[in-house]
């Protein structure tokens, strides 16, 4: 997918224009339990160290839908659409850097990897006025302290995927780093939901082709081929754990695995994971609970590893399953609940 940066900022400024007359933006205002409304707010003016960006898509994640959920106000909420870009609009003072060094500049594309729902941004003041609600906003600004990333090298539906892919690209890299697998290890992954299939992709744009993918879902196993997998196993009730072992030790010429990695949560999971692999093998868990706070290192694998996916035309764009238009964001928010599809994004369109 070839980014058009020139376009696409020339859309955004237009766009700004338009909102810059009325100076107003539209937020998804939390009014009660399982009820977003859209409300209008006034586009802030960004203070020293801060940028203010036009937010183009952002992810749904499981924890802003249990808040959703559970109706709790976004100031008091961990996150508010964690996984957003967007366009700078406007810089409050110059030289601010990203991540990496570089000046943040209008028309620069960009995400931040720390959170964006900070206190000060909360969606009501004390006057009562309607503040913008994290990503889930037409404009939110961004401090240099957030962990602002520069990304104009990157489409719209890589720069959503980058924080979970970079997670993906991490746990490759551990397991590398923790077992020294050769190139032509037999790799059964085991759960194929978000985890599982960028993780297929981590290991192929690692060098890695022998990986066997095990899931209960037909339309899962179908993308985790596209994504990297050379075989896979489906689990029905009528094969059971037993004919999956089988099916494993088929694929991989009469032995099992060297690596198992448990991607999904599963009743006693290890031991569940362990039979995959042969004598003296490895297991992994890379299930949510086990995840590490990502460093810098960990989010540029993730950017190589996007870079690798579009030269091996692996097509990472089809995990992002639903789409929605910010109007839409209760929509959006029980897709995600229903755990359909794999990852959902609301777009400001």
């Amino acid at each position: 997918m070839d980014v058009k940066i020139d376009e696409i900022v020339k859309q955004v400024i237009k766009e700004v224009r338009k909102d810059a007359a009325l100076r107003k933006g539209k937020t998804a205002f939390l009014t009660e339990a399982e009820k977003y409304e859209i409300k209008e707010y006034k586009i802030p003016e960004p203070g020293e160290k801060e940028i203010l960006v036009h937010m183009e898509g952002c992810i749904v994640s499981e924890t802003d839908a249990q808040e959703f959920l559970r109706g709790v106000p976004a100031y008091q909420m961990p996150s508010i659409g964690e996984e957003g870009t967007g366009t700078v609009i406007k810089t409050g003072s110059p030289g601010i850097r990203d991540v990496h060094g570089r000046v943040i500049k209008e028309g620069d594309l960009v995400t931040a990897l720390n959170s964006v729902n900070q206190k000060k941004y909360a969606y009501a003041d004390r006057k009562g006025e309607i503040q913008p609600c994290g990503w889930y906003s037409s404009y939110v600004i961004l401090r240099e302290d957030m962990k602002i990333l520069q990304m104009n090298g990157l489409d719209l539906d890589s720069r959503l995927l980058y924080r979970k892919v970079s997670e993906a690209a991490a746990a490759v890299d551990r397991i590398c780093k923790l077992y020294k697998p050769e190139k032509y290890e037999k790799i059964a992954v085991v759960g194929c939901r978000t985890t599982g299939l960028l993780v297929i992709a981590a290991l192929k744009c690692a060098g890695f082709s022998d990986i066997i993918a095990i899931d209960e879902d037909e339309e899962r196993l179908a993308l985790a081929m596209k994504l990297g997998a050379r075989h896979k196993a489906v689990f029905t009730c009528r094969n059971g754990m037993r004919g999956m072992v089988e099916k494993t030790k088929t694929c991989f010429g009469g032995e099992l695995a060297g690596i198992a990695l448990q991607c999904v949560e599963l009743p006693d999971g290890n031991s569940i994971v362990r039979r995959f692999v042969r004598d003296g093998g490895n297991t992994a868990d890379l299930t949510r609970h086990v995840r590490t706070r990502l460093t810098n290192e960990a989010y540029s694998q993730g950017e190589k590893v996007l870079a690798l996916a579009k030269t091996a035309e692996l097509p990472l764009y089809q995990m992002i399953t639903h789409r929605f238009h910010l109007a839409e964001i209760n929509e959006a928010n029980w897709t995600v609940l229903s755990g359909k599809g794999q990852v959902c994004a609301v777009f400001d369109r």
